[in-house]
């Protein structure tokens, strides 16, 4: 990123005049409780973010092919509904995080098993949170029109939304060592 920071106008331009007023507007969709405008914050954020790793030079890319097909899953999956009901974001590499209300769920899990088909029989396959089956229309698989990518995605972890940050006072919870560094967990 020292290098995005040397070379990148975008990501100037981000920080003095994007990132201020899309913190506003997130915060206040956030109280709101108004999901399709969260959502489509959190993907323009995303966008942006790797849009700057394009502009710096060299440039950077985390995004891959399989990054890119789930963009156009969100995407198509909130056209056929005529609403947003899935958004995503991507951390400094390739890996999505999908939002969604706890009601699309099962649907969405279900349509990514189904364009990212696991290995195997797919155990393992969703960690965390246990979710529903969902039977996916017939519709809905063709009008995404994606061609499935096997073995395209590892695993998915189910979550929920928690209580938000806290202060952890017992060091057996921490998740870094006294140094600062990432604690090995077993």
């Amino acid at each position: 990123m020292q290098t995005s920071v040397q070379t990148s106008l975008l990501l100037k331009h981000r920080a003095e005049a994007v990132v201020p007023r899309r913190m506003v507007d997130m915060i206040e969709a956030v109280q709101r409780k108004d999901f399709p405008a969260f959502a489509e914050l959190t993907m323009k954020d995303s966008n942006q973010f790797h849009a700057t790793c394009l502009d710096t030079h060299p440039p950077i890319f985390y995004l891959n092919s399989v990054s890119q097909q789930i963009i156009h899953l969100v995407h198509r999956y909130n056209k056929y509904y005529g609403e947003t009901r899935v958004a995503y974001s991507f951390d400094a590499g390739p890996n999505a995080v999908i939002f969604t209300l706890q009601q699309f769920v099962p649907e969405f899990v279900q349509l990514v098993r189904h364009f990212f088909p696991p290995d195997r029989n797919g155990e393992d396959f969703i960690k965390g949170l246990p979710v529903k089956c969902a039977d996916i229309p017939m519709e809905l698989k063709q009008s995404i029109g994606l061609e499935p990518v096997p073995k395209g995605i590892n695993y998915i972890i189910s979550t929920k939304a928690g209580p938000g940050p806290r202060v952890v006072e017992d060091p057996s919870q921490h998740l870094l060592s006294v140094e600062g560094l990432p604690k090995k967990m077993v």
